[in-house]
C-alpha cells in the first residue's frame, strides 16, 4: 500500500487544471506528505489490526502510533487512554495500575508547567542523550543478557522502552521515555525521528543498527484507575536538523488539528521558558483552554 498522500493525486490534477505530469505531481504530493507526517508524528495508517509486545521497563504508560479507541483485546492488562483532542484514537496507554491514586490534582496547565520545567533539567543532565541510553543499557542489562535483548528489539511487534524520568506530583504522573529500534528495511515509519546508538563497527565491517526513537513525554492524572487523560509530547533538542522550504502558516493548522505536540530544546532557553512552551503546545493543540480545569 502507497503512502496516503498518493490518494490526493486527482483532487490535486482537478485543483491544477491542464495536463500535469501525474508522475511528478505523485512525487511531489509523498514528500510533502512525508515531511506532514514527520512534522505531526503520525502516519495516518488505515485502519488495520497488529499485535504488540510491550515492555515498559517499569514506566506505567507507553506511547503508541494511534490506537482505535475499544479495538483492544480486554482483560489484558492494558488500557487505552482516549486522547483528549480526538476521542476516537488514544495515543498513550496505560500498562500498569499506579499504587492509591490521590484524591485531587492540579490543574492541567500547572502539571505542564512543572513537566515542562522536568524536560528542561533531564535535558541540562544530559538525560536526552544516546549516550544517557547506552548508559542505562550497560547497567541495567547484563553482558549475557544483551544479546537477547537486541534479538527481541530485532522484533518489529516489540516496543522496548528505555525510563529516562518517571514521577508523581501533585497528583499527575510525569515521565519521559525513548523507545530502542532495530533499523531495517522493514521497519515501519511511525512520522518519529529516531537517532543512531552505535556508531562502532562489527568484527564482520557493520555497524549495528541500533537506534533510539526521540524522547516522548507523558503526562497524565493519577486521581483514578485507569487514567482518562494523558497529554503525550516528543522532545526535539538542538541536534534535530530538519530542512525548513514550506511556509508555516499552511502546515501550522493541520500539524495542531491532528499532530502530537513537538517541545523544541536549546541551550539559552531557561527552564521557564520552556516551562512556557509546554503550556503552549497544549493549548495550541487543543489539551488545555485558555482558562483550563482539570
Amino acid at each position: 500500500m502507497g503512502h496516503w498522500s498518493e490518494g490526493l493525486v486527482d483532487e490535486a490534477v482537478k485543483l491544477i487544471g491542464d495536463s500535469p505530469d501525474r508522475q511528478v505531481l505523485t512525487d511531489m504530493l509523498v514528500q510533502a506528505g512525508r515531511e506532514i507526517d514527520v512534522l505531526s508524528g503520525r502516519t495516518f495508517q488505515p485502519l488495520r489490526r497488529t499485535t504488540s509486545v510491550i515492555e515498559p521497563n517499569g514506566l506505567p504508560f507507553v506511547d503508541v502510533p494511534g490506537v482505535q479507541v475499544g479495538s483492544m483485546e480486554r482483560g489484558a492488562g492494558v488500557w487505552e487512554v482516549p486522547d483528549p483532542v480526538d476521542g476516537e484514537i488514544a495515543t498513550v496507554l496505560q500498562v500498569s495500575p499506579l499504587p492509591s491514586p490521590g484524591p485531587s490534582a492540579v490543574r492541567a496547565a500547572d502539571a505542564l508547567w512543572v513537566a515542562g520545567q522536568l524536560v528542561a533539567g533531564a535535558s541540562q543532565a544530559g538525560r536526552l542523550s544516546a549516550e544517557h541510553v547506552l548508559r542505562w543499557l550497560g547497567t541495567s542489562v547484563d553482558r549475557e543478557k544483551r544479546k537477547d535483548l537486541f534479538r527481541r528489539v530485532m522484533d518489529p511487534a516489540v516496543r522496548f522502552y528505555v525510563p529516562i524520568l518517571g514521577a508523581p506530583i501533585n497528583g499527575w504522573w510525569i515521565q519521559i521515555a525513548r523507545r530502542l529500534i532495530w533499523v531495517t528495511s522493514d521497519t515501519e515509519d511511525e512520522g518519529r525521528l529516531i537517532e543512531p546508538l552505535l556508531d562502532k563497527q562489527t568484527t564482520e565491517g557493520q555497524i549495528p543498527p541500533l537506534a533510539a526513537a526521540e524522547a516522548i513525554l507523558i503526562v497524565a492524572p493519577i486521581t483514578r484507575h485507569p487514567a482518562d487523560w494523558a497529554f503525550t509530547a516528543r522532545i526535539w533538542t538542538e541536534q534535530v536538523q530538519r530542512p525548513i522550504d514550506r511556509p508555516w502558516r499552511r502546515l501550522a493548522k493541520a500539524i495542531h488539528g491532528h499532530g502530537i505536540p513537538t517541545i523544541t530544546l536549546d541551550p539559552a532557553s531557561t527552564s521557564y521558558e520552556i516551562a512556557c512552551q509546554v503550556v503552549l503546545k497544549g493549548y495550541w493543540h487543543g489539551y488545555i483552554e485558555a482558562t483550563s480545569r482539570h
